[in-house]
């Protein structure tokens, strides 16, 4: 559909009213993303079935021992502990969220992430700030849209895994020393939504701020009965020190903590590349070798054995860090020299012991629309972009969809952090749902 530019007064009044909700947002996608529900359904049953297929890998080749498999993957002994204190992949009670392009109908999904840290979630349910414009409004109203509440799914279904044992739990949303300063704003917001959605008590701390006792984790004197975890792989391995009594806390069982370390292994782009290697699929079957040809970019784990492959195909290849999120570390091959090429995999090489800390992926071109835009400061302007999609799981259950895009003038990764515009997602056909709070209504207050 033809964008339709709303007014610069509707949009100061949108975001004077969004408050904190859009702290720090630069790029705010204002135009209705309206789409046909049966290709979001497709996408969600991809996820899933890229969710189960990163499991078979870790049983495979590693026999379901993420301990295993990290080490292969070469992490700390650090981040070991952390995997050994939760070393279970619980598919049924995780966040997901796959990035992926719409390849002509076809999802082709670049990456999946795993666990607690899984961000974009508040971003994902903006609908009803989007719809005080009168122009998204009416749009809706017209196509009879609807949407997934990304943000209220994920707080009933984290509910109801961290109250089964407890009657009145206090959650501590943990980020590291070194991020806080740059989320506290966010962070405040998703743990106030997750108090004011569940009625369950939350707050937001540094490991510096927890205090391990004989008896349990203290935070302000209260006793902590779950942490959810924020910092992330790259924390531990800036300064393990800083969450050593987390850790013992975890490893004593005085502090619950879903979702753990595990979750980030499985997510780790290196499985990915193990997954779609034939180097590496023995024991797949012929339907799931199909699949992964169909959905799955071809990946490879950036190691000397492939440093050839990756030299001969600079122009249709991507650089990816295993872990790497934000987009950071990622190069393009066909906006480098061939010698600029090389060093990049020689500097990756020289720093993994394991030649795990990267991966080459096929380069795939997004689909391209028109969006229309608002910054911060009212300024409103409409831009062909390119298009990527977040689907939002939590076990098998799709919780939504967001949308990041780039201007087609711009570098060619499209993420939040490095400039993307983002917003919530419609859809335009009715289908019959419970709100994850009607799964079990006598579990809920």
């Amino acid at each position: 559909m033809k964008p339709i530019l709303p007014t610069a007064n509707e949009v100061e009044e949108m975001f004077n009213r969004a408050g904190q909700a859009l702290a720090n947002k630069p790029r705010l996608i204002i135009s209705p993303q309206i789409r046909d529900a049966a290709q979001m359904k497709q996408e969600a049953d991809a996820t899933k079935k890229l969710l189960n297929l990163i499991g078979l890998t870790v049983e495979r080749l590693f026999g379901g021992d993420m301990v295993r498999a990290a080490r292969w993957l070469g992490y700390s002994d650090a981040v070991l502990r952390w995997v050994q204190a939760c070393p279970r992949l619980d598919s049924q009670h995780v966040l997901v969220r796959s990035d992926l392009y719409d390849d002509c109908g076809v999802p082709k999904l670049l990456e999946l992430n795993l666990g607690s840290s899984v961000g974009g979630l508040l971003e994902a349910s903006l609908h009803s700030l989007l719809l005080r414009l009168s122009s998204v409004n009416s749009a809706v109203r017209e196509h009879e849209a609807g949407w997934l509440d990304t943000l209220k799914e994920w707080a009933w279904l984290t509910a109801r895994s961290v109250r089964p044992n407890r009657s009145n739990p206090l959650v501590a949303f943990v980020e590291s020393d070194f991020s806080m300063p740059s989320m506290q704003a966010t962070l405040d917001d998703l743990a106030g939504r997750f108090h004011d959605i569940t009625g369950i008590r939350a707050m937001v701390r540094t490991p510096r701020e927890l205090e391990l006792r004989q008896d349990g984790l203290y935070a302000s004197g209260e006793k902590v009965d779950v942490i959810y975890r924020l910092f992330d792989l790259e924390d531990l391995q800036r300064d393990p020190s800083e969450f050593e009594h987390l850790l013992d806390a975890v490893e004593k069982r005085l502090v619950e903590m879903p979702m753990g370390l595990s979750c980030r292994i499985a997510g780790s782009k290196a499985l990915f590349a193990l997954l779609s290697d034939p180097a590496y699929q023995a024991g797949l079957s012929s339907e799931d070798m199909e699949w992964i040809g169909l959905h799955i970019p071809q990946t490879r784990l950036l190691t000397v054995g492939n440093k050839g492959y990756a030299l001969r195909n600079r122009e249709s290849l991507l650089i990816k860090p295993a872990d790497g999120c934000g987009g950071a570390g990622i190069v393009c091959g066909w906006k480098t020299s061939e010698e600029e090429w090389s060093s990049y995999i020689d500097s990756y090489l020289s720093s993994a012991p394991y030649g795990a800390w990267a991966v080459v992926q096929e380069r795939v071109a997004p689909s391209l629309g028109p969006v229309v835009v608002a910054n911060e400061q009212g300024v409103v302007y409409e831009e062909q972009a390119s298009l990527l999609w977040g689907c939002y799981l939590f076990g098998n259950r799709h919780i939504g969809h967001i949308l990041r895009t780039k201007n087609t003038g711009e570098d060619a990764v499209i993420n939040y952090a490095n400039g993307a515009a983002i917003g919530p997602v419609f859809y335009s056909e009715e289908r019959e749902r419970k709100d994850a709070r009607e799964i079990d209504p006598h579990f809920m207050p």
